[in-house]
């Protein structure tokens, strides 16, 4: 990822277990732990999952300790059959297995607490390699493990994300505080609007930002995202850099871009509600609801959304957000002029200032001239209004979340200009 990047740790992640190499779960702890490590200064070239056999899990193991300094694994420490994690670790550093009184005393008090003794099968968790330093896990039922070899380090961690983020937290993270050599940080750029092949025609020759950082683009059907990454000997480097070149993509593409790192897009609309002092209402058509649901999932959103009214029937056009049938039989419910109607109609009956509306076809059931992914958005204050006309894909899920995405955005850009 980093062209200095050999004078960085580097560590790779394990991920074992059948539940998620057959896509029965997802692999969240990999995600957790790369980007811990990298606030940490240590460089993850590779994440790997593995199934419950044991000659893989041998492979992939000896050959990471091979490669990288440090390697985590999560998952297979449990007690039932398919839990070998523990089993293939002794082998592979050649360890005999103890009983460790400390677990077993851990066992006894936390199964005592609900009346219980400890059952059997988890009474194999008593054991533990002779060679490895006990992680003891005070959230579960399962330790952890430390194993070294030279100068490589080795944590076998539960894959339940509780349980690995507390051993993560109590032994891991010190650890390898004591060995860290550098930074690394990463900027997110979030922009809305643009495709991926039209943001980089916008920006021009991308050679002249790698320059400074590592560029990688991230593109997804609602946003595209932009990521910023360098690493240095201390964190004002690395932040210095990165606002250098956040700068430089600001000067480019700044109009399409609506936040950074961890803002979202409902929060920046409902920070500039609040920073104006204008309160909102929404009626929605084809998106059902999901753009309230969005609003509504920033804490303090109450001190500017007003309502949300779900008019899905041109019957509840007309009643819930006085749209004139008679402009639905000339225009169609799928029209800039109904949107504009609905927008101005949910702004009058909640005592909002502004109303923002959306209706098109999500769905099956599009007419030649309106055909699937036709949406219209509607924005309306007391002295003005406006509206925009989408044509997006041919498919009612995404038809929804990008039209409540673009809504988003209309009312984003409309607050930016007030």
């Amino acid at each position: 990822m980093f062209k200095d990047d050999k004078n960085l740790l580097q560590a790779e992640i394990i991920a074992i277990g059948n539940e998620v190499i057959s896509g029965l779960i997802q692999d969240t702890n990999g995600r957790y732990l790369s980007k811990q490590l990298h606030l940490l200064g240590i460089n993850v070239p590779r994440i790997t999952a593995v199934g419950d056999d044991k000659g893989s899990i041998s492979e992939v193991v000896e050959g990471a300790l091979e490669r990288v300094d440090i390697v985590i694994i999560t998952g297979g420490l449990g007690s039932t059959h398919d839990d070998i994690t523990k089993e293939v670790l002794a082998q592979i550093f050649n360890s005999k297995m103890i009983l460790d009184h400390k677990v077993r005393r851990m066992l006894e008090v936390s199964f005592k607490k609900r009346s219980q003794e400890v059952p059997k099968n988890v009474r194999s968790q008593y054991e533990v390699p002779v060679d490895a330093t006990i992680l003891y896990n005070e959230k579960g039922t399962a330790p952890g493990f430390f194993f070294k070899r030279d100068e490589k380090k080795l944590f076998s961690l539960p894959g339940v994300p509780l349980e690995m983020e507390h051993l993560f937290d109590a032994y891991v993270r010190p650890d390898l505080k004591k060995i860290q050599k550098g930074v690394i940080g990463h900027r997110i750029i979030k922009t809305v609007g643009l495709t991926e092949a039209s943001l980089w025609e916008k920006f021009g020759p991308v050679e002249r930002l790698e320059r400074l950082v590592t560029v990688a683009s991230l593109p997804s059907y609602l946003e595209v995202k932009i990521r910023l990454s360098y690493c240095a000997e201390s964190l004002e480097e690395v932040e210095i850099r990165l606002g250098e070149a956040e700068v430089m993509v600001m000067a480019s593409v700044g109009k399409w871009v609506y936040g950074k790192d961890n803002d979202s897009l409902e929060g920046i609309v409902g920070k500039l509600l609040k920073d104006k002092g204008r309160t909102l209402a929404v009626g929605e058509s084809c998106t059902g609801g999901l753009i309230g649901h969005r609003l509504t999932q920033e804490p303090g959103s109450s001190r500017y959304f007003l309502e949300d009214i779900v008019a899905y029937s041109n019957e509840a056009k007309t009643s819930r957000l006085e749209v004139s049938s008679a402009l639905i039989q000339k225009h169609g419910a799928v029209s800039a002029e109904v949107a504009l109607s609905m927008a101005e109609g949910i702004r009058k009956t909640s005592g909002a200032d502004i109303g923002l509306s959306v209706t098109g076809v999500a769905g099956p059931g599009a007419s030649n001239n309106k055909p699937t992914g036709t949406v219209f958005i509607g924005i309306s204050e007391e002295r003005r209004s406006n509206f925009e006309e989408f044509r997006f894909y041919n498919d009612r899920r995404r038809n929804k979340e990008r039209s409540a995405q673009a809504a988003l955005e209309l009312l984003r850009r409309w607050l930016m200009n007030y």
